[in-house]
């Protein structure tokens, strides 16, 4: 009892203290917050809200079932994951981050997987998809190097699936047929859960960059990574923005010296702002894995961009 209570009391006074120092930089937040909601109205809804309302109509029409039927077999006995996975895996790669993470919480929450299945399916299921990197992670002068980003996120995601495909056993093939229904309330509750999956998104977004602000006006972590590193703060609070908020990336070209491979470890990894999104659409099981996975999927995406780009 005595923990919870203390437990309690700590929260409470970290989250005044956000409050009052969100008060104090209150210029700082505004400003930021302000950049974020452009960001989310010119960049993250034209780029994720229509492959969002289409990936969830592809589950709740079971259409994702007789797209991966043709790769039950890469599935089950290479991947050894249940028949369902490839498609939901190839729908995250092109889908953008949340994607992958919300559909997989549907096929929990419906019972087609167990929440096991879901943890290692989350592990391959986190990547960018090709519309956003294009639109937020490169520089318009670089924008052809894109699609490098693209297959290096993407073939870490598979390779990480291969390596760690020993450790699990061969799923047994489902019965269940792939009988595709269509319907105008599909349609509509499949926009409408679109639209609540943006506005969370973009919602976590603008939080994040209030929390820049805070850090802007205080400098304090770009100011101890500099010492620490011995690299100018003026160079580390880029990479301190992006960390937190991966769509800020797109501001580093104008600020350092940024390598495409190392533009795609950090949008393998995705943020910190990518996995509390993450983490609220998974109800029944936990995302601690797939965060943990994250550490050498970007180191894969690092090497793999090294290997396939042109000097």
């Amino acid at each position: 009892m005595k923990e919870t209570h203390l437990k309690g009391r700590l929260q409470a006074i970290a989250l005044t203290a956000c409050a009052a120092a969100m008060i104090w930089a209150c210029r700082e937040t505004a400003a930021e917050a302000k950049t974020a909601a452009g960001l989310c109205l010119t960049v993250m809804i034209p780029s994720l809200y229509a492959f969002t309302v289409l990936s969830k109509l592809m589950i709740s029409t079971n259409t994702y079932k007789l797209i991966g039927r043709p790769f039950s077999w890469i599935s089950r006995y290479i991947l050894r994951m249940p028949a369902e996975f490839f498609p939901i895996f190839l729908i995250s790669q092109f889908a953008g981050y949340p994607i992958g993470a919300s559909l997989i919480s549907q096929m929990e929450t419906e019972g087609k997987i167990t929440p096991k299945q879901a943890e290692e399916m989350l592990c391959f299921c986190i990547a960018p998809g090709p519309a956003y990197i294009s639109a937020v992670a490169v520089a318009p002068d670089i924008a052809g190097m894109s699609g490098y980003i693209f297959l290096a996120v993407a073939g870490a995601n598979l390779l990480g699936v291969l390596l760690t495909s020993f450790t699990r056993k061969i799923p047994p093939r489902s019965e269940e047929k792939a009988e595709v229904t269509f319907s105008a309330s599909l349609f509509t509750e499949s926009v409408r859960a679109g639209a609540e999956s943006m506005a969370m998104i973009c919602g976590m977004i603008i939080f994040m960059a209030a929390v820049m602000g805070i850090l802007r006006a205080f400098g304090a972590v770009s100011a101890l990574l500099s010492r620490a590193i011995k690299y100018p703060p003026a160079q580390i609070y880029p990479f301190v923005r992006s960390f937190l908020e991966i769509s800020n990336l797109t501001r580093i070209f104008g600020d350092v010296t940024v390598t495409i491979p190392m533009a795609a470890a950090m949008l393998s990894f995705g943020g910190i702002c990518v996995h509390l999104q993450i983490m609220s659409v998974c109800r029944g099981f936990s995302p601690m894995k797939a965060l943990l996975c994250r550490i050498p999927c970007s180191a894969a995406a690092f090497l793999i961009c090294r290997l396939i780009m042109p000097d």
